[in-house]
Parts: structure tokens; C-alpha cells; sequence
């Protein structure tokens, strides 16, 4: 059977800006959600490493801040990455068809901005944002210094390139070693990339990525290793082992991030025997694989695998060739891409039919709390909630970065407040449905009573009830 002919670039250009238009109107009118003010927290508190995730994150929220405590400056370095992936992606099509660059590109483009996990994640002020655009850089990169060895002129600021991104990317994330592994092997498997193993200009980029990682290392060192351990032991359990809910669930996550209608395109490319592409093929498996063994043993969350998804996105394409698998794909990605637009924009999606679901429902109503706080009567030293998920949200609708949470769950918060330093002092707590006032932290007050219930409603649904108390002469508790 002839192969089909591929589908016409326009066709993609036209796809990829109608999902651009979409992206950036939800930039501007999308809840911010808890995460992404959770470390819009970090860029307020400074340091050199975080106890969650490296630092990079922490560090861009305060350069987001310049522009004040608004949509804006919480999302201005996303929409800086997602500018700065598609000229990546421009550049990667650029070296492989030179003038005939847009036939690559176009369709690069459109399936980054319609691929579900793609599309979330570039549009909020999260790590992963900054892993995305750190792993498609370093696949450029390696691309670039490959073709240079082949052709017998190795142009090693292309390795130097690669090795910044690598050290970027595990800034980013954890997870960014998987691109360093990856291009270890890709250098051990490849022949004719074999004899780079030998040049000293291999391993002097390696020290330049190791170093860039000195700042968390430090970290740890003075925090007792608090990051490490929480991302290698700090992961609930599976309760029933024998259940599979953890692989199962990431077997769905995956099929369902990545789109269905993209297993086939990524079947094929994973399949093909190109040592061009071997690079992201490694990396792809590396990250994939690993996640797999640890969904036996705990639950995966959907987007822990990015690095192994924006490895291979520029590569897709070619292996689609299908029109009506295309405009499944597209359908699919205009469903997913309306139901965020509805669930954080209008009204969590849960709330129309039951309760509303706790993720989507921390998005809403906290100017609302702001307001209800700043028309109580002073008197209260310091403001409080029952967990980061309340605390983030709280501190930007309130322009406060002292908001804290008193969960006993370690948190970024334990690095930055130092509660002897309040002992004695009044605190306002707010809590919610899903985070209720525990007997932990009702005891470390010599008395808290109930200030205003706040139901958050939304076109008459109820999407979430939180309660404001007055807790009186703080006693924390010494452990």
C-alpha cells in the first residue's frame, strides 16, 4: 500500500491558531489555580531551593511579581515559555527542511497546542512549564551537535547548549535527569557519536550542568536533605498493592493527556529505525518506564511524565497521516480545551450535578474571602489556613505574603515561618470542606471560636463552604 501523502501544512497553521486564540484568552480569564499560587508564594519568600521541587520555579514567580499581584504577573513567564517553545520548535523545523521549514513546523505547532497535557500545562505558572521548554530545547540542541559530528565538524556550543538545558530542566524539575540519562545513552548506543565519549568538552559540559544544580544541593545540605527525601519517600503508599489503582490510573492518565487519537502517530515513531530521533526514543522510555514501576507502588499524577512527552512531540507529526484520525484528535482536544474553559472560567464542572471537586472549586470565591477578612475587626496578628491549598490562593487574593498554613503535613511554609516567633499572638484561620480546622491546630490556640461561614456559590450551585475563626494566644506546638 502507497503511503498517504502528508496532510497540507495550512491545514495545521490553521489548527494551531485557533488553539493559540484559546490559550491566550484563558492567560487572562482563567481562576488561577492553587498550585500556581502556592509557588507564586515561593517567589516571595526567596531562597536558594525549595522543599517541593527545585528552585526555578520560585525564582521566575519573582520576576512575575514585578509586574504586581495580578494575572499578569503570575502567568507573564508562562506565556514567555510558550513563545519561547514555539521558536524552539520553529528551530528544530528550520534544521531539518531548511526553507521549507513551515511544512514541519505548522504541524509541530498544532499538535503541542492541541495535545491536552500540552495545553494545560503551558498555560499555568507551574514547574512543568519551564520542563517543557528546557526538554524541547535540550532535543533541539542534541539535534543540532549530532548532525555536526555526522557530518565531521562537531560544533560543541551545541553540546554546551544541551547541557545548559539539561541543567535548566533539573531545575525545573527532578525529573529533568532523565534527559542527562538519556543523553549518556544516546552517546553509549550511537556509533558514530561514540568517540565524543573520549573529548574532554563532554565532560566539562556535564560540570557546567552538575553545577547549575549547586543551589539545591546547598539547600538540602542545610535542610537536611528535606527535599530529597520527601520527592524519594514522601509519596503516599498504595493501600491494596494487589488493586493496581496506581497503574492502572497512570495507564488511563497516559492515554488520556496525550490524546487516543496520538497512540498510533507515537506506536510508529517509537517503532522506527532512525538513530536521528534516538535521543527523545530514550528519553521517552526512560521517564515512561519509570513512572510505570512506581504506579505499582503509588499513584501517578497525570503530569509527572511531561519530559517524556515534549521529548517526542516535534516528531509526531510525521507519523500522522491520517485526516480523519487528525480531526479526531482536534475534536478531542476542543472538548478537553472547553471543559477547562468552563470548569475554571464559570463553574467547576461537578458543581452542576453534586458537590463540587476540590481542585476545581479552590478556584473560586477567594476575592470574596479577601473582602469578608479586610471587613472584620482588627485585632488579629497574623492569618492562617489549614493547608498550602488554601494558603496560596488566600495570600494572592489578599496581596499578603505572610499568609501561612498550619497544616502538620511538612510544606513549603515550615522553611520560611518561624512560629515561636508568634507564640502568644492571634491568628485568623481559615479553613474549607476539604481541609477542615483539625484538633492539631485547634490545640496550639488557648481558644478559637467561629467569626463568618462562607458559602461560595456560583449560579446557585454551591462550589465550596469556608469557615473564618479567631484563634486566640498562639502555642505552637515544639515538634
Amino acid at each position: 500500500m502507497a503511503e498517504r501523502a502528508p496532510i497540507d501544512w495550512r491545514v495545521y497553521r490553521a489548527i494551531a491558531l485557533i488553539f493559540l486564540a484559546i490559550k491566550l484568552a484563558l492567560f487572562v480569564v482563567a481562576r488561577p489555580f492553587m498550585d500556581e499560587t502556592y509557588y507564586w508564594l515561593w517567589g516571595q519568600h526567596l531562597a536558594l531551593s525549595y522543599f517541593d521541587h527545585p528552585p526555578l520555579i520560585g525564582w521566575t514567580s519573582a520576576l512575575g511579581s514585578l509586574f504586581g499581584w495580578n494575572i499578569v504577573g503570575l502567568r507573564i513567564v508562562p506565556l514567555l515559555t510558550l513563545v519561547a517553545d514555539l521558536l524552539v520548535l520553529r528551530a528544530i523545523a528550520v534544521s531539518r527542511d531548511g526553507q521549507r521549514w513551515q511544512e514541519s513546523f505548522w504541524p509541530m505547532a498544532a499538535l503541542f497546542l492541541t495535545v491536552p497535557i500540552f495545553f494545560a500545562l503551558t498555560n499555568l505558572a507551574l514547574p512543568d512549564h519551564l520542563l517543557i521548554f528546557a526538554t524541547l530545547l535540550t532535543v533541539y540542541a542534541v539535534m543540532r551537535f549530532r548532525i555536526s559530528v555526522e557530518t565531521g565538524t562537531p560544533q560543541w556550543r551545541f553540546l554546551y547548549l544541551a547541557a545548559a538545558a539539561v541543567g535548566l530542566a533539573t531545575l525545573s524539575k527532578y525529573t529533568g535527569a532523565f534527559l542527562a540519562v538519556g543523553l549518556l545513552l544516546t552517546f553509549l548506543i550511537t556509533p558514530k557519536l561514540r568517540p565524543v565519549l573520549r573529548s574532554p568538552q563532554l565532560y566539562l559540559s556535564g560540570l557546567l550542568a552538575a553545577a547549575m544544580q549547586a543551589p539545591v544541593l546547598i539547600w538540602n545540605v542545610r535542610n537536611g536533605f528535606a527535599s530529597f527525601d520527601f520527592i524519594l519517600g514522601g509519596r503516599s503508599p498504595l493501600r491494596d498493592l494487589s488493586s493496581l489503582t496506581g497503574l492502572s490510573g497512570y495507564l488511563l492518565g497516559f492515554v488520556f493527556v496525550l490524546s487516543p487519537f496520538m497512540l498510533w502517530p507515537l506506536i510508529r515513531f517509537l517503532a522506527a529505525r532512525n538513530d536521528g530521533d534516538l535521543f527523545p526514543r530514550i528519553v521517552f522510555w526512560l521517564s515512561t518506564l519509570a513512572f510505570l514501576a512506581a504506579s505499582l507502588f503509588t499513584n501517578i499524577l497525570i503530569h509527572w511524565n511531561v519530559v517524556a512527552y515534549a521529548a517526542i512531540i516535534p516528531f509526531l507529526h510525521q507519523w500522522l497521516r491520517s485526516r480523519v484520525v487528525l480531526a479526531g484528535h482536534v475534536i478531542y482536544a476542543l472538548l478537553i480545551a472547553g471543559f477547562v474553559a468552563f470548569n475554571y472560567v464559570i463553574i467547576p464542572v461537578t458543581a452542576l450535578t453534586a458537590n463540587s471537586d476540590q481542585t476545581s472549586a479552590w478556584s473560586y470565591g477567594w476575592s470574596d474571602v479577601a473582602q469578608d477578612i479586610k471587613r472584620l475587626p482588627g485585632g488579629y496578628d497574623f492569618i492562617a489556613t489549614t493547608d498550602y491549598a488554601l494558603a496560596g490562593p488566600l495570600a494572592f487574593a489578599l496581596a499578603d505574603r505572610d499568609v501561612v498554613s498550619l497544616s502538620a503535613r511538612r510544606e513549603a511554609f515550615d522553611f520560611w515561618f518561624d512560629p515561636t516567633a508568634h507564640a502568644g499572638q492571634t491568628a485568623l484561620i481559615v479553613a474549607d470542606r476539604w481541609r477542615p480546622l483539625t484538633d492539631e491546630i485547634r490545640s496550639q490556640f488557648a481558644s478559637v471560636s467561629e467569626a463568618k461561614l462562607i458559602d461560595v456559590q456560583r449560579y446557585g450551585k454551591s462550589v465550596n463552604s469556608l469557615t473564618i475563626y479567631i484563634a486566640l494566644a498562639y502555642a505552637p506546638s515544639s515538634h
